[in-house]
């Protein structure tokens, strides 16, 4: 079971240095001025919010490490309603659907925005942004068809 430990933790900290390159690329792009004077006017990369989500990203991987390094505690049982539960998690997904869905927005404009002649795009850290696109992609895809699936069955509930 340690050995298992070290490795999430080794596997954790490469994740850590690879989400921290990609912030300090994105940082990099608002000052390339061949990806700038690339942008259309009306479809801007947003790469404040791309940065959030890299922000994001690190502090849920800071919360895997610490319930990983609390493993063996005892965990307190949380009391609590259950509408308030229901509502959290309600605000919960329709919050994640949103920022996965705004992420592949941001993504796939900037794989199409992309020139391939200019230097400060074309790192490795482009393609984790794309990978996170596409994995954003498929994440808001099973939200939306959760979300259509749950408003049928309520639509067509059908009382015998």
């Amino acid at each position: 079971m340690k050995a298992n430990i070290g490795i999430h933790l080794f596997l954790s900290v490469v994740s850590l240095y690879i989400l921290v390159n990609v912030y300090q690329y994105l940082g990099d792009l608002k000052q390339c001025s061949c990806f700038i004077e690339k942008q259309h006017p009306t479809y801007k990369v947003n790469i404040e919010f791309l940065q959030f989500y890299q922000i994001l990203e690190i502090l849920s991987l800071f919360i895997f490490i610490c319930f990983m390094m609390m493993y063996k505690s005892k965990w307190a049982q949380i009391g609590g309603s259950k509408m308030g539960m229901k509502l959290f998690l309600l605000a919960s997904a329709v919050l994640l659907l949103f920022i996965t869905g705004y992420v592949t927005y941001n993504s796939f404009l900037m794989y199409f925005m992309s020139k391939k002649d200019c230097f400060c795009v074309n790192k490795w850290q482009k393609y984790i942004v794309y990978i996170q696109g596409v994995f954003n992609t498929i994440y808001f895809l099973r939200l939306l068809f959760l979300f259509v699936l749950v408003f049928l069955l309520l639509a067509f509930n059908v009382k015998k």
